[in-house]
């Protein structure tokens, strides 16, 4: 959660879990996940690596800094560049904490190129003004590895009301994708979409557009 939704108290450690349309009809709409191994960063309840083992990863391995009783695999302050007890992955993802002035966020996207390995990506769950800043450039249009900006079609509830009157959350989000290219020749970062549908419960069968997908691997082939 950004820094618009001021009538609400704040949650200790900014524990908004992430609702599995935003990866299930978002993130996945636009970046292939199957058969990924992907790193939860920052777990929560869990419902984000729910959402992304729906999408068709491989395997998630989830951590946090404090753990949340949700049988997550490790304790672990993502800040710290502590390694993961994981040999390989593909996609780190999370919906980072935002903090004072983003600053937490901010922290999350240092420490995430820093772990950026050839061959894989990290993608944020940020306010979609977060790149605006000019302090913030060197993470975004200055970055080599800036990817992608998938910017949501429909804004997300973090706080259900009970009554009666309809939630109308005021934060634009999207998913900020970058991915280690190999190559030296620079491609200009794209803007996408999505949901194209409006947001549903989507099954385990369902089955994603293969044209404009992000895969890991499709940077290594690139001339």
């Amino acid at each position: 959660m950004g820094k618009h939704e001021n009538n609400y108290q704040r949650v200790e450690r900014d524990l908004y879990p992430t609702p599995p349309w935003v990866v299930i009809d978002a993130l996945a709409e636009h970046v292939d996940l199957h058969g990924l191994n992907a790193w939860e960063l920052a777990c929560g309840d869990g419902r984000m690596a729910a959402a992304l083992r729906q999408a068709g990863c491989a395997h998630v391995y989830t951590s946090d800094i404090v753990d949340y009783g949700n049988g997550q695999n490790e304790v672990l302050d993502f800040l710290s560049m502590q390694e993961p007890k994981i040999s390989r992955f593909d996609l780190m993802v999370t919906n980072p904490p935002f903090g004072q002035g983003g600053r937490l966020a901010t922290a999350f996207i240092e420490t995430g190129l820093r772990r950026l390995r050839v061959g894989t990506m990290l993608a944020l769950l940020l306010p979609c003004d977060f790149d605006s800043a000019k302090t913030r450039a060197r993470y975004f249009g200055d970055c080599p590895h800036y990817t992608a900006k998938i910017a949501l079609t429909k804004r997300i509830v973090w706080f259900e009301r009970s009554d009666g009157i309809r939630e109308a959350p005021k934060e634009n989000h999207c998913w900020h994708i970058w991915a280690h290219n190999p190559l030296r020749a620079r491609r200009p970062p794209i803007l996408l979409y999505a949901p194209k549908q409006p947001a549903s419960d989507v099954s385990e069968n369902a089955t994603w557009p293969s044209s404009w997908c992000i895969q890991p691997s499709s940077l290594r082939n690139e001339t």
